[in-house]
C-alpha cells in the first residue's frame, strides 16, 4: 500500500537554491534514480555576448556553463560568468548596447545554470526572451523578469529545474511578469517548474514531457487568463508520476497530473 510521507516544510517567499536541489532530489528518490545538477561550483567553459540586428544573442559551449544575465539601464544587457565560466574569453562581465529587442539564449551542452534578472525600475525586456538549453542538467531561474512579448524555454532532455519569482526593489517587491505567450517544454528526465510572484498575462503553454514532473505554485501568482493556460505533464511513467500543485488557481487544462496536496513539499514525498 502507498502512503503519504511527510517531507521538510520549505521556505518558498524568496529563492532558496539547497531548497529546489532537495525538492528534485526527492522527485527523484521515489523512483530510485540518481539526479545530478549543475551547481555555481561546477562549470566552466566560454559564453559569447553579441548584438545581432538589435537582439542580444548569447551562446555557450558544450561545457558546464554558469552565468546572470542582466537587462539594465539604457537598453543595456550585461552577461557575467561565474565558476571558472568566461564571457567573450574574458573572466567577469561583458555588455551590449543599443536597442535591444529579444535576449536570446542558446547554452548548447553541458549542465548549466542560467540566472536573468532585470534591475527594479528599469524597462521591461522590450520583445522576446529566449532560452534554449540543449541537453544536461540544467537550472533556470528567472527573478524580477518583465517581458513585453513571448517567453520560450526549451531546456532539453535531462533532469531540469525552471524557477521563477519575483525580487524585492527600493519599492517594494517586483513580481515576474510575462505580457506575451508564456511556454516551456523541458523534454524527457525528471524536471520542475516552481514559480511564485509571477503574472501571467496572455497564454501559457508548459508541456513536461516523460519523466516524473512537477509543477509547484503555492504563492502569490496571477493567470489573467487561466482558460488559456496549458498544463501537461507527458506520458505516465509510473508510480508516483507527476505532481502538479497550484491550490489557489482554478484551470481548463491540466493533463497527465496526479492529484497532489495543496503544499509544495509533497512533490514526490510518497513512497
Amino acid at each position: 500500500m502507498h502512503k503519504e510521507e511527510e517531507i521538510m516544510n520549505r521556505q518558498l517567499n524568496k529563492p532558496n537554491y539547497p531548497v529546489l536541489m532537495r525538492l528534485v532530489a526527492v522527485l527523484a528518490s521515489t523512483a530510485g534514480l540518481n539526479v545530478a545538477v549543475a551547481t555555481s561550483a561546477h562549470a566552466a567553459g566560454n559564453v559569447e555576448l553579441r548584438l545581432e540586428h538589435g537582439n542580444a544573442v548569447i551562446t555557450g559551449d558544450d561545457s558546464d556553463n554558469n552565468i546572470i544575465v542582466t537587462q539594465a539601464c539604457c537598453q543595456t544587457v550585461i552577461v557575467t560568468g561565474r565558476a571558472e565560466t568566461t564571457v567573450n574569453g574574458n573572466t567577469g562581465r561583458s555588455e551590449v548596447e543599443g536597442v535591444i529587442h529579444d535576449i536570446d539564449i542558446k547554452m548548447k551542452g553541458g549542465d548549466d545554470f542560467v540566472r536573468v534578472e532585470v534591475v527594479p525600475g528599469f524597462p521591461p525586456i522590450p520583445r522576446d526572451l529566449k532560452i534554449d538549453t540543449g541537453q544536461g542538467e540544467d537550472i533556470i531561474e528567472l527573478l524580477g523578469v518583465t517581458v513585453a512579448d513571448d517567453t520560450r524555454i526549451d531546456t532539453g532532455d535531462g533532469n531540469n529545474i525552471i524557477f521563477i519569482d519575483g525580487v524585492l526593489s527600493p519599492n517594494g517587491f517586483s513580481q515576474s511578469d510575462f505580457a506575451g505567450k508564456f511556454t516551456l517544454k523541458s523534454g524527457s528526465g525528471d524536471d520542475l517548474l516552481e514559480f511564485h510572484h509571477t503574472v501571467f498575462r496572455s497564454d501559457v503553454d508548459v508541456r513536461m514531457e516523460d519523466g516524473i514532473d512537477g509543477v509547484c505554485n503555492t504563492e502569490d501568482s496571477e493567470f489573467l487568463n487561466p482558460e488559456r493556460a496549458r498544463f501537461d505533464g507527458g506520458a505516465p511513467s509510473g508510480f508516483p508520476g507527476d505532481g502538479f500543485v497550484a491550490p489557489a488557481i482554478e484551470f481548463t487544462h491540466i493533463n497527465n497530473f496526479e492529484d497532489f496536496p495543496d503544499d509544495c513539499s509533497f512533490l514526490g514525498g510518497r513512497d
